[in-house]
């Protein structure tokens, strides 16, 4: 006959939503002044664990971005600056901060249209994610970016961690933006 129950054997019903927690509630022992006892503070946000405010994340992919337009003395992004960025997004998430180094200093022998197109990209908003400013027709600066990287993930890796998280979060402001100045 029909089985009533809407949910077979292997599954289990959905967790019921839990009602919002209320704010901390001060225990204080018999003996005690309610006044003496603090409250336990709440816990911090994650995200703003480690200084990073989101409003300021997308401040400074702002800054990036013009300081891109104004290197390259430009007015607006155009297509293939949106298309660098946007691969840049997704490098970063997929290979990480050492590959997008990596492939900013690659030799020209590497040469082809997509990398003409995504190192000047690249590297400015790689070299001011690391505090610097560097012109990507240098090999010697675009080969300094990298050993910074790399020095960091051997000699602090949590520090390079805090890095690549903090690319992941510029990163998506920095496809914002770019779309925002875009000719398109």
């Amino acid at each position: 006959m029909g089985n009533k129950n809407k949910y077979k054997p292997s599954q289990s019903p959905p967790p019921k939503a839990t009602p919002p927690s209320s704010p901390p509630v001060a225990q204080t022992p018999a003996n005690q002044p309610a006044a003496a006892v603090a409250l336990t503070p709440p816990k911090p946000n994650p995200a703003q664990s480690n200084g990073v405010q989101p409003e300021q994340v997308s401040l400074n992919a702002h800054r990036h971005v013009q300081e891109y337009l104004k290197s390259c003395q430009k007015d607006a992004v155009d297509k293939e600056d949106l298309n660098a960025v946007l691969r840049l997004s997704q490098h970063l998430r997929v290979f990480g901060l050492l590959s997008a180094v990596g492939y900013v200093n690659q030799s020209n022998a590497q040469e082809g249209k997509v990398r003409e197109r995504t190192v000047p990209v690249w590297g400015s908003l790689l070299g001011q994610l690391l505090g610097k400013v560097i012109d990507t027709k240098d090999a010697q600066q675009r080969k300094e970016l990298m050993e910074t990287v790399v020095r960091m993930a051997q000699d602090k890796p949590a520090e390079y961690m805090a890095t690549w998280r903090k690319s992941l979060m510029l990163a998506e402001q920095w496809n914002f933006w770019a779309r925002a100045y875009s000719k398109d």
